[in-house]
């Protein structure tokens, strides 16, 4: 009777939130980093949270798409513009997060409460509306996972092509930053962005449950953050716990505060920041990369 086949060592690229000035920065790193040879959209399983749903989807679907990215996001800069001048949202609420440390449901449903109290919700259609543009047309990649947070539960979900909504609407759903996007209402619950939970929710990427329920095989994990948060290095210790190797790559300081994550001054300089420090990284990369699974744990 032939042995069962083991699975293979899993592969993951994380790419986390940060506004859309971490999307331009995140979007120009992975595209100077793909285009030199390290082949990041071969990941078994791409996660994306906030700006890196924006990134990730890209990436997964159309990568030579990642050079419009910056483009793209100024535009969505200048659309948070117009809603300050509008005096609509909230942006004290989107800046104290970088402060609160919490964690756990109850604090992702109090931030829920505050987040549909500042900015009206909006539907499964305007959703779609609001982000289709800036994002590739096709179909959704199977290996790509967009996170949210429910306002109900206050628990993670990983969007899929299972889920059927669009990209657009998962994307809409993880980028829904507390106080400066509209939440989501769609599926039966009403979604906030996935930062909410963590800003990158590394540990997501090793849930069985998006692995077809069999285990996660010890492989390597890429965290790309262009935001620090402070459960990064939480999420880090979880994975390496579990025999993953893992690096983390963070963004060189380029901005002073978070609000600055939304202007569209800071656009070109994340880009240009993101595309330099891929070159300083690349050599490294592709040597942990390249390493044999074998060595993995």
């Amino acid at each position: 009777m032939p042995r069962p086949q083991e699975a293979p060592p899993l592969t993951a690229l994380v790419l986390g939130g940060g506004g859309p000035v971490g999307a331009a920065w995140t979007s120009a790193l992975v595209h100077r980093l793909e285009a030199a040879g390290l082949p990041l959209s071969g990941s078994g399983v791409v996660v994306g949270t906030s700006a890196g749903s924006i990134v990730g989807a890209w990436l997964t679907m159309e990568p030579a798409g990642l050079a419009t990215v910056p483009a793209k996001m100024r535009e969505r800069a200048a659309w948070h513009a117009g809603n300050v001048a509008a005096g609509r949202g909230d942006r004290t609420l989107f800046q104290s997060l970088a402060q609160d440390t919490s964690e756990g449901p109850e604090r992702a449903r109090r931030i829920g409460r505050a987040a549909i109290a500042a900015v009206p919700v909006i539907s499964e259609a305007q959703a779609d509306e609001l982000w289709s543009w800036a994002l590739p047309a096709g179909e959704w990649p199977r290996r790509l996972r967009i996170t949210a947070v429910s306002t109900d539960t206050g628990l993670a979900r990983g969007w899929s092509p299972a889920d059927g909504i669009s990209v657009a609407v998962a994307v809409a759903c993880s980028s829904a930053a507390p106080g400066v996007a509209p939440p989501v209402r769609v599926a039966g619950s009403t979604w906030v962005d996935g930062g909410v939970r963590s800003g990158t929710n590394a540990d997501l990427a090793v849930d069985p449950r998006w692995h077809d329920g069999s285990a996660v095989e010890p492989g390597r994990v890429l965290v790309v953050a262009p935001m620090p948060s402070a459960d990064l290095a939480r999420q880090e210790a979880f994975l390496a716990g579990r025999g993953h190797r893992v690096r983390v790559i963070t963004a060189d300081p380029f901005y002073e505060q978070p609000q600055d994550l939304l202007d569209a001054r800071f656009i070109d300089v994340a880009a240009e920041a993101g595309a330099r420090q891929a070159d300083g990284l690349l050599d490294g990369l592709l040597k942990w990369w390249h390493e044999p699974a074998r060595r993995f744990g």
